[in-house]
């Protein structure tokens, strides 16, 4: 894959994801695999792909082409031979919505039913949150998820995180590289891993995920200790905002990291301090 005139804008973020922690749209009362965009004609014997993806035994299909009596939530299932069909049919209540996770049309699509069971329709729901542009709440749609990130590649150089932290990410990634067992454990191509070559090995399992700079994101700084260490000693110890002597006025904090004397990531505006005390400077 050749480059673009854009690759240096992209940020690369190398992790794995973390399982025990899920993104959750409320109100959901199932999430299939794909939607219908034409009628069903026979439920005994399906197309073979729906909304341009090959059908699988087990998937979850919203049938919301057909009559009110017919439309809901279906399972795939063998039929003989190379037939597939549809059943189990999954009656959602009113209101209720269906995700959508795959498809050409309707990949990351919710469908909300305005029927009383057991009749069926569906229409695309839209779940703006509020705020006037949505940049980062539409960052959430089914594909996305919380990575741990060890380290980032931009301008074609790696740099690794003092500490893993938690970033929204979407979907699976790619690997970061070569397959065990290769004689060389080197990054990706470039277009994918952002570096040309690297005096590092890339463990099993870590996957890179490509942004633009301009992305919107999360990003979460776990800290873990005693109340004494996470919380007392930030408010009311001796390298505190609050030491005595102190004043700040209109200070905007965010993304930082306290631990000890050590902020990062912070920024403060419109702030005044005085008779304050900051180590590790030279006067």
């Amino acid at each position: 894959m050749s480059e673009s005139l854009l690759s240096f804008s992209e940020v690369l973020l190398f992790g794995r994801t973390v399982d025990d922690l899920q993104i959750v749209k409320k109100g959901v009362e199932s999430t299939v695999q794909l939607a219908t965009t034409e009628k069903v004609d026979d439920f005994n014997d399906i197309e073979k792909e729906i909304d341009g993806e090959d059908v699988q035994d087990d998937d979850l299909i919203l049938v919301r082409k057909n009559k009110a009596s017919q439309n809901g939530v279906y399972k795939v299932s063998p039929a003989g031979g190379n037939k597939k069909k549809l059943e189990a049919r999954m009656e959602i209540p009113k209101d209720g919505l269906v995700a959508v996770e795959k498809g050409v049309e309707f990949a990351s699509s919710i469908w909300r039913q305005k029927k009383t069971p057991p009749k069926q329709s569906f229409k695309q729901a839209n779940l703006r949150g509020e705020g006037r542009n949505n940049l980062l709440d539409s960052q959430l749609d089914l594909s996305a998820q919380f990575a741990r990130i060890y380290g980032f590649a931009y301008e074609g150089t790696y740099y690794e995180l003092p500490e893993p932290t938690v970033f929204l990410v979407h979907g699976d990634g790619e690997p970061a590289a070569a397959a065990s067992g290769a004689d060389a454990r080197s990054p990706l191509d470039p277009s994918k891993s952002g570096v040309a070559s690297a005096d590092y090995q890339v463990s099993d399992g870590i996957r890179v995920w490509n942004y633009d700079k301009a992305d919107y994101s999360i990003r979460m700084d776990v800290m873990t200790g005693m109340f004494e260490q996470v919380l007392l000693d930030l408010y009311f110890g001796d390298d505190s905002p609050a030491i005595s002597g102190a004043r700040v006025s209109g200070a905007r904090v965010s993304g930082a990291r306290v631990s000890g004397a050590r902020v990062s990531g912070a920024r403060v505006s419109g702030a005044r301090v005085s008779g304050a005390r900051a180590r590790g400077s030279e006067d």
